[in-house]
């Protein structure tokens, strides 16, 4: 299946998918040593519901699949990830 299939059927089916399946997902990824970094600009933040605060969803949003490897690189440790893009352009100013 082509990923503009895939992409179509997951738009469909998102709201249908617990976070039991998306944990389950993610556990997949990272079995296989892949994690996920969602870059966002937002600078709202929302109460998450496992504590903490975090960014709100937006659309200008960037999912990216990365190895241990590429997340040394960007200098995050090993794990799963939402990076504010603004911060760190601030940040590199």
């Amino acid at each position: 299946m082509l990923a503009q299939e895939m992409g179509v059927i997951f738009t469909k089916h998102v709201e249908q998918i617990t976070s039991k399946c998306w944990s389950e997902f993610l556990q997949q990824l990272e079995s296989k040593g892949l994690y996920v970094v969602i870059e966002t600009d937002t600078n709202g933040r929302v109460m998450s519901p496992l504590g903490g605060l975090m960014p709100m969803p937006c659309k200008s949003e960037t999912l990216h699949i990365l190895t241990a490897d590429d997340l040394q690189q960007r200098g995050l440790p090993l794990g799963h990830h939402i990076v504010n893009t603004r911060e760190a352009k601030v940040a590199t100013s």
